[in-house]
C-alpha cells in the first residue's frame, strides 16, 4: 500500500513503549502504515503521496485532553469575558455594560472566568456591583473554578432565593447580615446556571468553537467530563453527528448540577461505557464529591491553611456515594468522580474499594478526576486498586501561589504525577479547559517544571520528564478509555490521529514550552488545521 501522506526529517515521538524517536512516518488512509528512517519511509511514497518536510520538528500523536468541558468552554466564548485584561470590579462592570447594550431587557448576560484574587479589591464581586450594570436583565458571573457564582437582584429574584432561604445540599448561599449578597458555591451556583442555560443553537455554535480551537493546539481527542443536564449528552452526539465537533469525544456520564439523578437516569436507559464508536464514545459513570482547589472548596482532611474553620463542602455522604456508583459498577460501567481535596479523594477510593468488593471487575480502569491532594497513603491505595488518577498540573500554573496560601505544605501532593508514575499507575493529564487553559504545552510545562505563573515552585517533588508528560497527554489518555490499541501512539495500524510542533519540543528548555505552537493537526489521516 501507497501512502497517501509522508513526514519525513523531523524528529517523529512514535510513543511506544520504548519512546522510539525516528526520522519518518506514513499515512494510508486514516492509518498509520509505519514509521523509521527517511530511506524506509520513502519505500512507501507513490505518485499522489502528499510529502511534508517536517525540517527537525516534532511530529506526535495527537494529544488526548483526558478532562475537559467542551460545551462549557465554547460557550464562554459567546459570553462575557472577565477574565482576561480584567483587574478590577470596575473592569468587570464595563464589560458587562458593553453586553447589556446589546442584550433585550429581560434576556440574561453571562459572563466567566473572574477570579477575586486576581482583583484590585480582592473579593468577589456581589449583588450590589452587578445590579449597578442593570436590575432589567438577570446576570450571572461564572468564577475560573467553574464552581462559584455571582448574580445580580434580578436573577435572585428569578430563583426565589431571598432572606430565610435555605442552603441547597453540597451548597452556599453567601450572606451578610443574613441577607444573600448574590456569591453562591457549588450546587447553589449549579441550581442558578440551570436558570441561565444557553439555547441549543448557541451551544451547537459553541461546540463549533471549542473544536476548533482544541484542534488548533494539536487536540484530537477530548474526555469530555459534563455539563448542565441530560440534554448535554444530546449536544455532543448531535455535534459530532452534524460536523461541529471534529474532535473525537469520550463522555463522561453524569452533570455539573444534580450529578447522581443524571446517572440515574443513564442506568435506566441502558446506557453503558464503552457503547458507541471511535468518534463518540459513552465514558464512565462521574459524580461530584466536592468542589474546586481554587475557590477553594475542596474537601480536606485538615482546615485550609489560609482559613482554621473551613475543609470545604462535600455534595455527596460516603453512603450515598457508594449506593450510586456501586449500582453504576454492577451494571458494567466503568466509574469515576470529581474528587479534589484529600477528604474526597479518599472517599472515592473507599467507593471504589467497596464496589469491587461487592461486584469485582477486572481491567476495570476506574478514574478519579483531579486526584488533587493525593498524599503517600491515598496514592498507595489507588495503586492497590487499579485506579487511575487524571491530574490537571495546568493548574499549578494558573492557580499555584493561591495553592501555597490555602494549602500550604499539602501542594507537595496536589497533582502528583511523579508519585503516581513512581508507583506504577498510568495517570493521564486533563485540561479541565474552560477552568485553565486548553493548551496540552502549558500542562506540559506545568507537569515538568511545577512553577506557578508568578515562578514560585509548587511542590517540586512533584516534577516529571518531557517523555513523561507527553505519555500523560496521549498514549495514558487512550488507556485509561480503553483505547490504547486504536490510538495514543504513532504504531502501525493505529489512526492517524497526529501533531506536528514548530519546533523540537525535546530540545526545548522546560520553561520555554509553553512557547512552542502547532503547525498542523491530522485527524483520521485528514489535515484538519494548518497554520499559516
Amino acid at each position: 500500500m501507497k501512502a497517501d501522506l509522508i513526514f519525513r526529517n523531523g524528529q517523529v515521538l512514535t510513543v511506544d513503549n520504548q519512546f522510539t524517536v525516528c526520522e519518518a512516518l506514513a499515512v494510508g488512509g486514516n492509518k498509520i502504515l509505519g514509521s523509521g528512517s527517511n530511506v524506509e519511509i520513502d519505500q512507501l511514497k507513490g505518485p499522489e503521496t502528499k510529502v511534508i518536510d517536517l525540517r527537525g520538528r516534532s511530529l506526535l500523536p495527537g494529544f488526548i485532553d483526558a478532562h475537559a468541558h467542551l460545551e462549557l468552554y465554547g460557550t464562554n466564548k459567546l459570553g462575557v469575558n472577565c477574565k482576561d485584561g480584567i483587574e478590577s470590579i470596575t473592569d468587570i462592570q464595563e464589560n458587562l455594560k458593553k453586553a447589556a447594550e446589546n442584550t433585550s431587557e429581560g434576556e440574561w448576560i453571562r459572563g466567566w472566568g473572574y477570579n477575586q484574587n486576581a482583583l484590585k479589591e480582592g473579593r468577589h464581586p456581589t449583588r450590589q456591583d452587578l445590579d449597578q450594570v442593570s436590575i432589567e436583565h438577570p446576570i450571572i458571573i461564572v468564577r475560573t473554578c467553574g464552581h462559584i457564582s455571582t448574580v445580580n437582584s434580578k436573577a435572585l429574584e428569578m430563583a426565589g432565593i431571598e432572606e430565610g432561604s435555605p442552603d441547597p445540599i453540597g451548597g452556599k448561599i453567601i450572606r451578610e447580615n443574613d441577607v444573600p449578597n448574590g456569591v453562591l458555591l457549588e450546587a447553589a451556583h449549579m441550581n442558578m446556571f440551570i436558570r441561565a442555560q444557553y439555547s441549543e443553537q448557541d451551544v451547537m455554535e459553541g461546540l463549533r468553537l471549542a473544536s476548533e480551537d482544541f484542534i488548533r493546539k494539536g487536540v484530537t481527542s477530548v474526555h469530555d467530563a459534563g455539563g448542565y443536564g441530560n440534554p448535554h449528552f444530546r449536544h455532543l452526539a448531535r455535534a459530532v453527528q452534524d460536523g461541529y465537533l471534529k474532535v473525537r469525544v469520550n463522555t463522561l456520564v453524569g452533570s455539573l448540577h444534580d450529578s447522581p439523578g443524571t446517572l440515574d437516569k443513564a442506568l435506566e436507559a441502558g446506557m453503558l461505557s464503552g457503547m458507541g464508536n471511535d468518534r463518540f464514545r459513552i465514558g464512565p459513570a462521574k459524580v461530584f464529591i466536592d468542589g474546586s482547589s481554587s475557590g477553594p472548596t475542596a474537601k480536606t482532611r485538615d482546615p485550609y491553611t489560609s482559613n482554621p474553620n473551613d475543609t470545604g463542602i462535600l455534595y455527596l455522604s460516603q453512603e450515598k456515594l457508594n449506593d450510586i456508583l456501586g449500582k453504576a459498577n454492577r451494571f458494567g460501567w466503568q466509574l469515576t468522580a470529581h474528587a479534589i481535596g484529600d477528604r474526597g479523594v479518599e472517599m472515592m477510593i473507599n467507593c471504589i474499594e467497596n464496589a469491587l468488593e461487592e461486584y469485582p471487575k477486572d481491567d476495570h480502569r476506574h478514574r478519579i478526576e483531579h486526584s488533587g491532594i493525593t498524599p503517600p497513603d491515598l496514592v498507595r491505595r489507588e495503586k492497590e486498586l487499579n485506579i487511575v488518577p487524571v491530574p490537571n498540573p495546568a493548574f499549578i500554573y494558573e492557580f499555584g501561589d493561591g495553592y501555597l496560601k490555602d494549602y500550604g505544605e499539602r501542594v507537595k501532593w496536589m497533582f502528583p504525577a511523579r508519585s503516581f508514575l513512581a508507583a506504577g499507575m498510568k495517570p493521564a493529564m486533563g485540561s479541565d479547559s474552560p477552568i485553565t487553559t486548553y493548551d496540552p504545552m502549558i500542562g506540559i510545562q506545568a507537569a515538568v517544571t511545577r512553577l506557578s505563573k508568578t515562578g514560585q515552585e509548587i511542590g517540586s517533588e512533584q516534577k516529571i520528564s518531557v517523555e513523561e508528560a507527553i505519555r500523560l497527554y496521549t498514549i495514558n489518555g487512550a488507556y485509561v478509555s480503553f483505547e490504547e490499541k486504536l490510538k495514543g501512539s504513532l504504531e502501525e495500524g493505529k489512526v492517524a490521529d497526529l501533531t506536528v510542533l514548530d519546533s523540537s519540543i525535546l530540545d526545548t528548555a522546560a520553561d520555554e514550552i509553553c512557547q512552542i505552537n502547532v503547525d498542523m493537526t491530522v485527524i483520521d489521516g485528514e489535515i484538519v488545521f494548518e497554520r499559516r
